[in-house]
């Protein structure tokens, strides 16, 4: 019992000397206490040392707190092989950022914890901004679909043939399905299309409308519109009605 006591006392003087080699750091913080002893002991400072520490050097009560929500993540994150927290708020706040990096990421974690962010949080930092920079991408690519189907609706005689085949010529594959219905608004909502709005509108509505269960093929559809409108559909309706049937 004897041998426990003087080893516990042996540890604790080991943490004292740490404490206080933290505190002679330039610029000391709870955070580089932590990070001292969790390299020297391989766990977190306990709430006495803590305590101790406090009484070594002056910190404002805001650090105090923000150390303690901190520590408060990593019971919650602590694994075999990293025993850091990761500060998620800061992270995502800067990975989300109009232009984040690791610069500006390592000066706002300095500035917050008074200490360096390890290679484990930097490389959550890096993960959290490949993804946020791949959603962007992403986004700026369907903008560009966008924006393609509605420079062919504008132009003369726009057809979701003609837009099928500069949209495979520009981006290698046919445009989907989002971007074939935004090009159809886009041709009622433009000012330059040769056809009277309402018209095309009327046409659209009827293939819809005799697809969900008037007529169920391409045939049938062909012979019921040109008895309606006294022409054939242009590929554009077609393309409406086929899109309109029911799908089992």
């Amino acid at each position: 019992m004897g041998s426990g006591q003087k080893t516990d006392n042996q540890l604790w003087n080991v943490q004292v000397s740490i404490a206080k080699g933290a505190a002679k750091m330039s610029q000391p913080s709870l955070a580089k206490l932590h990070h001292e002893v969790l390299e020297e002991l391989g766990k977190p400072p306990s709430q006495e040392l803590i305590d101790y520490f406090l009484t070594l050097i002056d910190i404002p009560e805001k650090e105090v707190q923000a150390y303690y929500r901190y520590i408060g993540k990593e019971k919650g994150n602590l694994n075999r092989d990293n025993r850091e927290a990761a500060p998620d708020d800061l992270i995502k706040k800067i990975a989300h950022d109009d232009a984040p990096s690791v610069l500006k990421f390592r000066q706002a974690y300095v500035q917050l914890y008074k200490a360096d962010p390890s290679e484990e949080i930097i490389k959550c930092f890096l993960r959290e901004a490949q993804g946020t920079a791949k959603t962007s991408v992403e986004k700026g690519e369907n903008q560009l679909h966008l924006n393609y189907a509605d420079s062919v609706a504008r132009s003369p005689q726009p057809t979701v043939l003609k837009l099928r085949k500069g949209f495979i010529n520009q981006f290698g594959f046919p445009p989907s399905e989002e971007i074939t219905k935004y090009f159809l608004k886009a041709i009622l909502d433009s000012p330059t299309v040769g056809e009277d709005s309402e018209e095309l509108e009327a046409k659209i509505n009827f293939a819809q409308t005799v697809a969900k269960g008037l007529i169920s093929t391409v045939l049938q559809f062909r012979q019921a519109y040109k008895k309606v409108y006294g022409e054939q559909p242009t590929p554009e309706i077609i393309d409406v009605f086929i899109k309109s049937l029911p799908r089992n």
